[in-house]
């Protein structure tokens, strides 16, 4: 009976493990990370342009407010801490101008947002998206194309 309790141990136990690399990529995909769907291509909003004072700064995923002097505007897809140690550029601080181009996306809850494509602060250009697909260039094989000076 204790080899029985043993071998099903042993089995739930490699189940659980099979699962775990399902579990431990998620986040990983095409979608916002709303559970709105994929974004295939940002191009298909409307280009903005936003400049201003650095407002807030959220945790990943709530964006980066600035206030343009008529309004407060969050920018989202700035990239992650490590895209910009990468480049060895600071990333905005609350109190930084900024000039941002994106794109406002709406999705198919109807919600929109501004998804950033370059950043200016501090006097250099970093470009966030690849100009052809809109895909983030600290995904894949994008890492070290986002410096335009």
């Amino acid at each position: 009976m204790k080899d029985i309790k043993k071998g099903i141990s042993i089995i739930l136990l490699g189940c659980a493990l099979l699962g775990t690399p399902v579990v431990s990529n998620a986040g990983f995909g095409m979608g916002p990370g709303n559970g709105t769907g994929p974004v295939m291509n940002i191009y298909d909003g409307t280009p903005v342009t936003v400049s201003g004072i650095v407002t807030s700064l959220g945790t990943q995923g709530q964006g980066m407010s600035i206030d343009t002097g008529t309004e407060v505007v969050t920018i989202y897809g700035i990239g992650p801490m490590r895209y910009w140690a990468m480049l060895d550029i600071a990333r905005p601080q609350i109190g930084e101008s900024v000039e941002v181009q994106g794109y406002q996306v709406t999705f198919s809850d109807g919600t929109s947002k501004i998804i950033a494509t370059t950043i200016n602060v501090n006097g250099s250009e970093i470009q966030l998206r690849d100009p052809d697909s809109g895909a983030p260039l600290w995904r894949s094989g994008f890492m070290g194309r986002g410096r335009n000076r």
